[in-house]
């Protein structure tokens, strides 16, 4: 088993798992928010699927699709659109771990431009799905809403990683 492909894996089911549970929800709980995260779940939803999509095409060496505009907020077949196009690129950059490639990165967050191992940047994209997730997880709970289980169990299990011994 390839350990940054199944990170990947994980990272794809849940940003699924969290997609699934926030459409079709009213447009006032999509625009909730609370203190200390991002912003509201729509905005937050956004902001994952364009990080995504630049780290992927970044990692890949492709040109970076335009970004969604987080306001207004897209429809969820343009965010599922985003994330499937994103969620396979990283899932096919764990074939090209260990290859010793470097990527490029100019912009402004962080600001000017460097050089760092590709692989590291999974480790980015990764970690922000996750802490946006949670954030999300968050404010639907805040609003009475009990947010789909994302953590590394619920993956164990429901990607037949777990199997019970009698």
């Amino acid at each position: 088993m390839d350990l940054v492909e199944e990170l990947l894996r994980h990272n794809t089911m849940m940003n699924d798992r969290l997609l699934d549970a926030c459409d079709g929800l009213p447009d006032g709980v999509l625009a909730a928010t609370v203190t200390g995260t991002y912003g509201t779940i729509g905005e937050t939803l956004v902001h994952v699927a364009n990080g995504q999509d630049s780290y992927a095409h970044r990692f890949a060496g492709l040109e970076r699709p335009d970004r969604l505009p987080e306001t207004p907020r897209p429809d969820f077949d343009a965010l599922r659109a985003a994330f499937a196009r994103s969620n396979a690129l990283l899932e096919d950059a764990a074939g090209h771990v260990g290859e010793g490639r470097t990527v490029r990165l100019t912009g402004d967050d962080p600001e000017g431009t460097w050089s760092m191992p590709s692989d590291l940047l999974l480790l980015q994209a990764i970690n922000h799905a996750t802490e946006h997730r949670s954030q999300i997880a968050t404010i639907l709970t805040q609003h009475g809403i009990e947010p789909p289980s994302m953590d590394g169990w619920a993956f164990f299990f429901d990607g037949g990683h777990m199997t019970r011994i009698s």
